[in-house]
């Protein structure tokens, strides 16, 4: 049999500013693996905000006195087992090499269940921390706008900077109110430019890397300008000459719906399209062999008095994100179409690149349908794919 094994219990309240000075104040004194017991936030009587957690520390002996029998049946003399470190488990090993009886074995079992639950909860507590760093020391609603804004895929700290615009100063409103204020503050650091508000330009360049949407991207708006202005004669442009697939793309949707195809190579070719049109320009990749080419033709867009529509795909990593807005903002005759809105769970991480970068967005597309799923964005459409139910988010509207 086995002697019971006493164990020490203390618990104790601890307050600080933040959440994670409360955790740190508790770790401190009652060890790293004391347990978390309960957690409060709020604002105290100076309008200050605080964090306070209660945590509870026991520690096993770190000895363990176990009677053993012998082969014969006969109680062994007690052995002493030392563990690892004071208040670590006896390992079960040790009950395997020594031949343990069937109830030392169901304590060794139920002990490493608690302890694995223990861990678990532990690895639970520290990614929410860092997930939701803020939501302790935040008052209802500015916490939900908060978590809302995580879910949304937005960064911690602009997360916190947009929760922070939208109380200036100001005590805890509504939910309503809130997220109302949430999309005048997107209203105004957002820079949207849709362009075909007032007039089309007779030349538009589209650029990006394979896989972007970028040709498709092309033919929704190659429909959609055809039904908005059937008086004008559309003209596709094709010039990537290494990817045969997306030139047959093109070959196929213009033989449909009876556009115009043409070639182009260099400037010159771009220099004598017709001016009493749109033409629509299928750049190369900007990468590898055609990279000179892409940026030649692109200049050559520009230089006619046209724009360069860069297609963004909403799965793109921040960092690769922010490199090509950069790049666009290098010219403001650049333009962003965000695609790929359908494949991606969430779109936040991208949005304040372009506050930052100053790059105006002007495109969405959201799904596959020809030209049904191209819109021209709007504060209503990015709050509506933001924050609407998963199976609301594409019913976008023309205008809404």
């Amino acid at each position: 049999m086995e002697a019971p094994v006493p164990t020490t219990t203390r618990t104790k309240k601890f307050i600080a500013p933040t959440l994670r000075q409360a955790l740190d104040a508790m770790r401190r004194e009652l060890g790293d693996d004391a347990l978390l017991l309960a957690t409060r936030s709020g604002v105290d009587t100076d309008g200050m905000p605080f964090a306070e957690v209660v945590g509870m520390a026991a520690s096993r002996q770190a000895f363990t006195t176990t009677i053993l029998t012998d082969a014969a049946g006969a109680a062994s003399p007690p052995s002493r087992v030392r563990g690892h470190s004071p208040g670590e488990p006896v390992p079960l090993r040790y009950y395997i090499e020594r031949g343990a009886t069937p109830s030392t074995e169901q304590r060794a079992i139920a002990q490493l269940q608690e302890d694995i639950h223990r861990l678990s909860a532990k690895l639970t507590e520290i990614t929410h921390a860092v997930a939701y760093r803020y939501s302790a020391i935040l008052p209802d609603p500015y916490r939900q706008i908060y978590e809302m804004l995580r879910n949304a895929g937005f960064a911690e700290h602009h997360a916190g900077f947009l929760v922070a615009h939208i109380a200036n100063g100001q005590q805890p409103t509504t939910t309503e109110e809130c997220i109302e204020r949430l999309r005048t503050t997107l209203a105004e650091l957002l820079p949207i430019e849709p362009i075909f508000a007032t007039s089309v330009p007779s030349i538009i360049a589209f650029s990006g890397p394979s896989g972007s949407g970028k040709t498709t991207t092309l033919m929704k708006v190659a429909l959609s300008l055809q039904k908005v202005y059937p008086e004008h004669r559309i003209t596709l442009v094709a010039t990537d000459t290494e990817r045969i697939a997306a030139n047959e793309q093109l070959r196929s949707l213009a033989t449909i719906v009876g556009l115009n195809l043409i070639t182009a190579r260099t400037q010159s070719d771009l220099a004598v399209l017709p001016n009493d049109g749109i033409a629509l320009v299928d750049l190369p990749p900007p990468s590898g062999r055609s990279s000179i080419q892409s940026a030649t033709l692109a200049d050559a867009t520009v230089a006619a008095g046209g724009v360069v529509i860069c297609t963004l795909p909403a799965t793109t990593d921040r960092d690769i994100a922010r490199s090509l807005l950069q790049q666009a903002a290098t010219n403001e005759q650049y333009r962003i179409a965000l695609t790929k809105l359908d494949e991606a769970p969430q779109c936040g991480h991208l949005l304040p690149l372009f506050w930052e970068c100053n790059v105006p967005l002007s495109l969405m597309t959201t799904g596959t349908r020809l030209p049904d799923d191209l819109v021209e964005p709007s504060i209503d459409h990015l709050m509506q794919f933001l924050f609407s139910a998963p199976q609301n988010r594409y019913h976008f509207a023309r205008g809404q």
